[in-house]
């Protein structure tokens, strides 16, 4: 038997066992629908680190727009003019990209004159997608921008997000945790948009009469008179001690001014240190998302922020995040979540603790200096290429323009002069097109040339923790401290590691007790090993460690296995690629968790590590619902010379890759179905499968059959499709059970891949 079926059938034989649990029945099988035909794409090429900033070439990557806004394309590399610290530089990459595609990564990788292969490199996927990053500045953020902030987040997960698509929500306090990873699944984005709070409600407020905001401490500091006088004025009339203590009256007015200035001055500093926070934070996570391949859209949500001086520290932490920018291929549109308030937003207001300005003093200094707040949004947003979205109570209009002028770019690359790419020096960027000064070029608009020869060291994010472990630490031997440091650093990783290739699907159905069982199915992928001299073939081993975490990274489970396969005698055929498969289940309660899954090839230390989150409903309580889709192959191969007699199990395949020419099959089980008139269920099953968010397979609705059962709580339905006339490419097989008897529906999806 070949290698690879050996691997299939140790999947097979834990996950029957997990179907056993619950009632079995003949296969449902619905009618074959038309496929519609989709485009072919090309294969990708094997994925590579996105490296942006290096001692021998730098790339970026710029948007040209005419004066409707509107992307200007078929441009060539003579009309674009680069410059460097004001300095021309050839141009030795250039080239139109579509982001979100197979080819960006291709393009990305020749730009910088990467080799390309390997034995241990993994496949990008085949339609990748977009990479989108919401970073809510939560310090600078009032509670009514905060629910105008979920609003946005809710319609884009709802709305704009596609099949493919990458999502990330980061704060700059970091209250979101675990919940700030990047992920195709709505259900940790929903949740981490329902957990969104504001941050700095007691943290630097003035409280003190007459109220001072920042813009108004702001203009203190500069002299305003207007300004000062009137703060002066309040000062001396709602604190009689200051007339008191000097009755000329002169005296009390310095007193006062002092005053104010001193609290001015305290007010700036509280806020300069959130100002300083936040760029920082934004800072961390774009070059946290730098790993991720290809271009980065962030969205930088905030009631904005007063700078005291351009000149100041601040402006240096702009540049810092410009930097990132460059290094991750990042560009970063900037959100004012106040909308058309912002225009009034540091004027006095019945709610404010201040005396009203019947002179007009405050209106017409604070009317001038109102756009302060959103002068760093603007100028965060030219420096990295991006726009800023302001004044605006339609932000989301905003958000899908954004969208589609990130959709396509030209990434240039150049190789500076040595003596000019060193020394940690700001060098700045500027990209025109030659005779055409009505147009809009967008771009990173600098980066800081290396110190050393190699890249800047990445920060990571805080990720959840487990211990793989052989016993006591200080009686473990090297191997074994090796193995645990080694699986303990890939399952903390902040995006998969793919020198070995590892891949889990999550599964979970309702047993007979009325619980719930997650299964989860691994597999790993390892380079077989050679025979030995005297012809005889050792076994090939992956080592695996595996975490479930709730969705507050709170460790529930975890496990340690090896896994491994021996050829009984030298004649079996070896195939160069081994894939182990395996599973573990564990009981859960209903909630949001994440698992976690970190491999080793013990023979040269490469890791592996993959994530899938999955949301377990409540099956106890009378709800009609479904498990998650058991997906896979018919388990009743020829090799096994036996009949597939209930019809109802899967050999389930853990990275979710088929072949073409493969039926595909699926299990999945209806719960707490209602009973009609005749006393039995009556559910109907939709089958339908998209590609980039389109129906390509439509099947007819299909009648559960529940003859033969006495338990209508757990109903199984189990049924294959055809995939001839598929092309490779992404798809998602989504399944709706539609109850008749109770009018109640529920859903389930699945991705998969066809090669």
């Amino acid at each position: 038997m070949p290698a690879h079926r050996l691997a299939r059938r140790a999947t097979r034989l834990t996950v029957l066992a997990l179907l056993a649990a619950c009632v079995v029945a003949p296969a449902q099988q619905p009618p074959q629908p038309q496929q519609q035909p989709q485009p072919q794409r090309p294969t990708p090429a094997d994925a590579e680190d996105v490296l942006r900033v290096t001692t021998e070439i730098v790339q970026t990557d710029v948007s040209v727009f005419d004066k409707e806004g509107k992307f200007v394309d078929n441009l060539t590399r003579d009309q674009f003019q680069l410059k460097v610290d004001g300095k021309p530089q050839p141009i030795s990459f250039f080239e139109r990209v579509v982001a979100g595609t197979v080819n960006e990564d291709a393009q990305l990788a020749a730009a910088r004159g990467a080799s390309r292969g390997g034995a241990a490199a993994t496949s990008v996927p085949l339609d990748r997608g977009r990479v989108v990053v919401f970073f809510i500045d939560d310090l600078h953020l009032s509670p009514a921008s905060l629910v105008s902030t979920r609003k946005v987040l809710s319609r884009f997960v709802d709305t704009q997000l596609r099949q493919n698509d990458q999502m990330a929500i980061a704060t700059a306090s970091n209250q979101l945790g675990f919940l700030s990873q990047l992920t195709d699944d709505k259900a940790p984005l929903r949740a981490a948009i329902s957990r969104l709070n504001v941050r700095n409600q007691d943290e630097g407020l003035d409280r003190e009469r007459p109220q001072l905001n920042i813009v108004q401490a702001i203009a203190i500091e500069q002299g305003h008179p207007d300004v000062l006088d009137y703060f002066i004025d309040q000062t001396i009339k709602e604190n009689p001690a200051f007339a008191t203590n000097d009755p000329g009256g002169g005296g009390s007015r310095d007193m006062a001014r002092n005053y104010v200035q001193r609290r001015a001055r305290q007010l700036i500093d509280v806020y300069s240190s959130l100002t300083a926070r936040t760029l920082d934070a934004l800072r961390v996570a774009i070059a946290n998302f730098a790993q991720s391949p290809g271009r980065k859209l962030f969205y930088f949500v905030s009631d904005g922020f007063a700078l005291e001086d351009a000149r100041s520290s601040t402006y240096e932490s702009v540049r810092r995040v410009t930097d990132a920018a460059v290094r991750a291929g990042a560009v970063v549109y900037t959100l004012d979540a106040r909308g058309l308030s912002a225009q009034l937003a540091d004027l006095p207001s019945a709610s404010d603790n201040s005396s009203p300005d019947n002179s007009g003093r405050l209106a017409g200094a604070m009317l001038s200096l109102a756009t302060a707040t959103q002068e760093p949004l603007r100028t965060i947003a030219d420096e990295t290429g991006g726009r800023a979205i302001l004044n605006t109570n339609a932000p989301d209009a905003g958000v899908a323009r954004a969208l589609r002028e990130t959709s396509v770019y030209y990434l240039l690359a150049w190789k500076p002069e040595r003596e000019e790419n060193r020394g940690g020096k700001f060098r700045s960027i500027e990209v025109s097109i030659v005779g055409r000064p009505d147009l809009t070029v967008r771009g990173q608009h600098g980066f800081f040339a290396p110190t050393s020869g190699t890249n800047a060291k990445r920060e990571a994010p805080a990720q959840p923790g487990a211990v793989a472990s052989d016993g006591a630490g200080a009686s473990q031997s090297p191997e074994q401290q090796a193995r645990a440091k080694d699986l303990n650093a890939a399952l903390r990783a902040p995006f998969p590691r793919n020198e070995v290739p590892t891949a889990v699907t999550l599964n979970y159905v309702k047993t007979k007790e009325g619980g719930v069982i997650l299964s989860a199915s691994v597999q790993v992928e390892i380079e077989s090993s050679k025979p030995k001299p005297d012809g005889t073939l050792s076994t090939d081993r992956a080592e695996v460690l595996g975490a479930i975490y709730d969705d507050r990274g709170k460790l529930i489970n975890m496990f340690q296995r090896g896994v491994g396969v021996t050829p009984k005698d030298a004649s079996v055929e070896v195939p160069a690629i081994l894939r182990l498969t395996f599973a573990f289940q564990s009981p859960v309660q209903p909630g949001l968790y994440q698992v976690r899954i970190a491999s080793r090839d013990p023979k040269n230390r490469r890791t592996g590590s993959t994530s899938q989150w999955v949301s377990i409903p409540d099956v106890s309580h009378g709800a009609f619902t479904l498990s998650s889709i058991f997906l896979g192959l018919n388990p009743a191969a020829p090799e096994d010379k036996q009949a597939d007699a209930t019809g109802s199990q899967v050999l389930v395949v853990p990275d979710r890759r088929f072949a073409r020419g493969e039926p595909l099959r699926f299990v999945v089980y209806a719960y707490n179905a209602a009973l009609g008139a005749d006393g039995k269920p009556d559910v109907a099953m939709q089958l339908q499968i998209f590609r980039d968010d389109q129906p390509v397979v439509t099947a007819p609705l299909s009648r559960l059959d529940a003859a033969g059962f006495a338990d209508f709580a757990r109903l199984p339905y189990a049924a294959e499709v055809s995939l001839k006339g598929l092309p490779v490419g992404h798809y998602e097989l989504r399944l709706t059970a539609i109850d008749r008897a109770a009018k109640a529906s529920a859903t389930q999806q699945i991705k998969f891949t066809v090669e």
